[in-house]
């Protein structure tokens, strides 16, 4: 398929952009979880893949304000690689399959396990693979190569499809984690590093001077180093960072906005499951303090 002419984008066309996203894949997981309770797995199927597809879009967004800041100046938002991924199904899951086997911004409860989720991967490779076919198969009616009906009614995989929905809640959740990250590595690198005295370093020189010969020199250098400071780099094309100069640092800013209902979300559990913590503490701890 040809790739479509995309139009450039101002900085904030791209938040918007954006936000539009992933409101509209969060859309889609739960109109998919909806119609998978009333039975229908197929067409909850089509809706998963049409998030996922959304949520491709959405990384490869992500992935561009990054790469801003390293590109010449002036150098127009949308590329070749956004117009190609536009077009293609196939571009838009290998891109979520390759986001959430590396899991960048993993910030879970318990450490991430890409093995565990090896089956789930499985099937959004496999739906990347049969272009827009497994899409389809949730929305008509077809005839096999050997004439059997094939109705959407067919497809009953869904513990397994039950999986593969939550992972748009988690990109949705990751990304916005991830402006964070990027955002913060891109305001340090800007602002560099200060001097640091000799005062702030005096326990790391008893630390170097006991250290073997053959790892005393590297940490004499880094020490120099921390002494000396580092000065800012200039990030490029600046207007399209995760946080212009004037921008609100707060990592709550966005709460109830549109496109950042996963991180609701997952911050909604997070804190039930604080809440529960506590309760559970606060009892124990009145039970301790009550006495004889």
């Amino acid at each position: 398929m040809a790739s479509r002419k995309l139009p450039n984008l101002s900085p904030q066309q791209v938040v918007d952009l954006q936000d539009a996203l992933l409101a509209n894949a969060d859309r889609l997981l739960v109109s998919a979880l909806t119609v998978l309770d009333l039975g229908h797995v197929a067409l909850a199927r089509s809706l998963a893949i049409l998030g996922l597809e959304e949520s491709g879009k959405a990384i490869a967004i992500h992935e561009r304000r990054i790469e801003m800041a390293y590109v010449s100046e002036g150098e127009p938002f949308m590329c070749d690689q956004l117009e190609e991924l536009w077009a293609s199904h196939e571009r838009k899951l290998e891109l979520v399959h390759r986001f959430l086997v590396e899991e960048r911004y993993w910030f879970g409860a318990e450490p991430s396990n890409p093995a565990a989720n090896a089956a789930s991967l499985g099937s959004i490779r496999a739906w990347a693979r049969r272009h827009d076919r497994s899409k389809q198969r949730g929305f008509y009616v077809d005839v096999s190569r050997t004439g059997a009906v094939m109705a959407p009614n067919d497809v009953a995989d869904e513990d397994a499809l039950r999986s593969v929905i939550q992972f748009v809640h988690q990109i949705g959740w990751q990304l916005r984690l991830g402006e964070h990250i990027e955002g913060k590595q891109q305001d340090s690198q800007e602002a560099g590093t200060p001097p640091m005295s000799d005062e702030d370093l005096a326990w790391l020189d008893k630390v170097a001077s006991d250290l073997p010969q053959d790892t005393r020199d590297t940490s004499i250098a880094i020490l120099q180093g921390m002494r000396a400071g580092h000065p800012g780099t200039p990030l490029r094309n600046s207007a399209y960072r995760f946080n212009p100069p004037d921008a609100d640092r707060n990592p709550f800013r966005n709460l109830g906005k549109q496109g950042y209902e996963a991180q609701d979300r997952q911050l909604d559990q997070l804190r039930d499951e604080l809440d529960r913590q506590v309760g559970e503490g606060g009892e124990g701890s009145a039970n301790a303090d009550a006495g004889p």
